[in-house]
């Protein structure tokens, strides 16, 4: 949705900058290979991204409101991304040391697991920090009932977030889901291929807008369908963005959200003996009692160490790299 701030700051910019009295303020649909298609009030407009003209150290991702000016060459290009109010980053797969914003200003997170397949509490863990950390109100989708059961191994979700079990098959908890968002608000599904976005994305819009493709029965893993993140409006008033599946969930300076996730184990840690207790091995630590108490899988600490440690590690690296020189234009692209 569109919001006052957003528009004051569209304002400011056409009052302080030459451009054209024909700039226009629209929300990117969908990025592709340095374009991007803007939605505009009068429809969509497949324009120049921008990031290498005017915009170069914020490029435009798919949400974002833009400034979309005209030009004599290319007809139209992204002259501002205005200031984003939430924004969902990871670790850029290319890069150690470097973010990447996938979606922009949205409202809710809806991270998807398919009940056809296993339990992954590591997998669903790293979405939930993800889903947190972008400012948004994280849900939890469980979707595929008609193929699996909700057993007990999923009752610690309900402690991060609201859960939702859906089909898209037989209509199980569509209409729950479609009237969690609001009018104006925006929703994305994350999670990896093969747990059924693209049909949840039909399924609440009540057609076939995002296309779809079967699972590979031999070991339940999907296709890529969705290929870039699309922005979908609803006939609702809301938004939802289809995603593709994420193969590489590296987290990126998250570690408020991954202390939300595992909040079981951070409200133990002031009973520790020592304040920088790392609950590995020292003395009179309460949460390496709890996991002896069976309080607290052991399993479950071992991933919150992990977590903990590549945030730790990456920090490191990140202030490392700010007192080198910059060798990459990349490196200064930021969530605004």
């Amino acid at each position: 949705g569109l919001r006052q701030e957003t528009l004051h700051a569209f304002g400011a910019f056409r009052g302080s900058n030459d451009v054209s009295s024909e700039a226009q303020l629209g929300r990117v649909v969908r990025v592709d290979r340095g374009e991007v298609d803007v939605l505009v009030e009068e429809g969509e407009l497949r324009v120049m991204s921008g990031s290498q003209r005017a915009q170069a150290e914020t490029a435009p991702v798919t949400g974002d409101w833009v400034v979309v000016a005209p030009d004599d060459e290319v007809g139209f290009y992204v002259a501002l991304v205005l200031p984003r109010r939430t924004a969902m980053v990871r670790r850029d797969p290319a890069e150690q040391v470097s973010d990447q914003v996938l979606v922009a200003n949205i409202d809710r997170v809806a991270v998807v697991h398919g009940l056809d397949q296993a339990a992954n509490d590591a997998r669903i863990e790293r979405f939930l920090v993800l889903a947190i950390d972008s400012g948004a109100e994280p849900m939890i989708v469980l979707n595929k009932q008609d193929l699996g059961e909700v057993s007990d191994e999923y009752g610690w979700l309900e402690t991060v977030a609201p859960v939702f079990t859906t089909s898209a098959e037989d209509g199980t908890g569509i209409d729950e889901l479609r009237n969690a968002i609001g009018y104006g608000e925006t929703l994305v599904f994350i999670g990896p291929s093969g747990v059924g976005k693209s049909t949840l994305v039909n399924a609440i819009f009540g057609e076939q807008v995002a296309e779809t493709s079967e699972v590979r029965s031999r070991d339940r893993r999907g296709r890529h369908t969705t290929t870039t993140r699309e922005l979908i409006e609803l006939p609702s008033g809301g938004v939802v963005i289809d995603t593709p599946g994420i193969r590489a969930i590296g987290l990126w300076a998250a570690d408020i959200a991954l202390d939300e996730v595992f909040a079981d184990i951070v409200a133990l840690a002031p009973a520790c003996r020592f304040r920088d207790c790392t609950h590995r091995q020292e003395p009179n630590c309460a949460v390496l009692e709890a996991v002896e108490n069976g309080e607290i899988q052991a399993i479950r600490l071992a991933r919150y160490q992990l977590l903990w440690q590549e945030l730790a590690e990456q920090a490191r690296d990140i202030e490392l790299r700010k007192r080198a020189p910059s060798t990459s234009k990349r490196n200064k692209r930021r969530r605004k």
